[in-house]
């Protein structure tokens, strides 16, 4: 199945001179206008379950069988109260797609991937022991296992082209673009190479067909399912493209979790710097969980920063300055920093802050007119 083909989704949306004089919609997908403010208008949200997904479904203009609606009540109900949220903003997003098939079993998979307690690195240890229990491996076999080791191998952060270095090769190894490569290569006609068959998600759909323990099949699917999900958190929204990408990694012999989310217009089908936002969500030693919220509009930067840190703000305080020189010195003027401090999420998995801000529009009280 080809699951790029599945995140291709056009929203056409009408504008009017009428809307300057009302409260701004949250976004006008294909004239990349976006706001902030709800309408005074809105009536008061529907209670029961059903209510809420009939009244997403009837705001796509779309319509969903009865089964599927009562088999998306079932999955969602029998959640905890933080997780039903979590539900409700990704099947709006699951929704807005043309194409997407089976949105209960797939909603469901989200919500397990992303409520994961074991990191990307910790599955992927599982699934090396038992590599190694195999006496005389196959040649597929022995390439998952490098490109395991590869994954699980410390990496220096210290400057820009180590960072970019790291990101580059981590993307390389989980190669999320999988199923969009194979789809390119069908349609040029062109035979599917031995490199690209050698990624990890074609390596453990392989060696799942060979395992025998439900121990090891579950470890495996459960790599599968997350690296799934991660491929739908990327999607398109009338003119703005957004990828998500997760970066596992290990500091201090501790594995941990790391996800970027980027937003942008699509220019010349490649993401388009004057025009974006980027969201870290960095698991850190000592500033433990911090989401850095980034927003550039016309080489103007602005910053949103929330953290359990006692003592951000005064470093950023301290800092600001040699952020604002270093940004105009390439060009870029920095708009503001604003800091928010909050308590530590306990909740695991990928926190769910960070999941609404990346599946919401930005809210910044501005006009933004691409």
């Amino acid at each position: 199945m080809n699951i790029w083909q599945l995140m291709q989704h056009k929203v056409t949306a009408k504008q009017n001179m009428s809307s300057f004089n009302r409260s701004p919609s949250l976004v006008e997908k294909d004239t990349g206008v976006m706001t902030s403010a709800l309408s005074t208008e809105k009536s008061a949200p529907p209670q029961t379950t059903q209510e809420r997904i009939q009244a997403i479904v009837s705001q796509k203009g779309d319509h969903m069988p009865n089964g599927t609606i009562k088999d998306l009540v079932s999955v969602i109900d029998r959640l905890p109260p933080v997780d039903k949220e979590r539900a409700i903003e990704l099947l709006k997003m699951l929704s807005g797609r043309t194409g997407i098939t089976n949105i209960p079993e797939k909603l469901q998979m989200i919500l397990s991937s992303l409520a994961d307690k074991e990191t990307t690195l910790q599955t992927l240890a599982k699934v090396e022991t038992s590599l190694r229990n195999i006496t005389l491996p196959t040649s597929a076999q022995q390439k998952l296992m490098d490109v395991i080791q590869q994954m699980q191998q410390p990496l220096t952060i210290h400057t820009k082209n180590e960072a970019l270095q790291f990101i580059r090769h981590a993307l390389s190894l989980l190669d999320l673009d999988f199923e969009k490569g194979l789809s390119d290569l069908m349609r040029q006609g062109q035979p599917f190479s031995e490199g690209k068959m050698e990624r990890l998600k074609p390596l453990l759909m392989n060696y799942l067909q060979q395992v025998e323990t439900p121990e090891e099949k579950a470890a495996i699917t459960q790599l599968l399912s997350r690296m799934t999900s991660f491929q739908l958190l990327s999607r398109e929204e009338g003119n703005l493209h957004h990828v998500f990408l997760p970066l596992p990694i290990k500091m201090h012999e501790e594995a941990k979790e790391w996800y970027v989310h980027l937003s942008s217009k699509k220019k010349d089908e490649m993401l388009d710097p004057d025009y974006c936002r980027v969201v870290f969500m960095l698991d850190m030693p000592v500033f433990s969980s911090v989401m850095v919220d980034v927003f550039i509009q016309q080489k103007v930067v602005s910053i949103s920063l929330q953290h359990s840190y006692k003592g951000m703000e005064e470093l950023l305080e301290r800092s600001s300055p040699l952020l604002r020189k270093s940004l105009t010195a390439k060009g870029f003027t920095l708009s503001a920093i604003k800091p928010e401090w909050k308590e530590q999420d306990e909740t695991p998995g990928i926190p769910v802050d960070f999941l609404k801000a990346i599946l919401h529009p930005i809210e910044k009280g501005l006009d933004m007119k691409i």
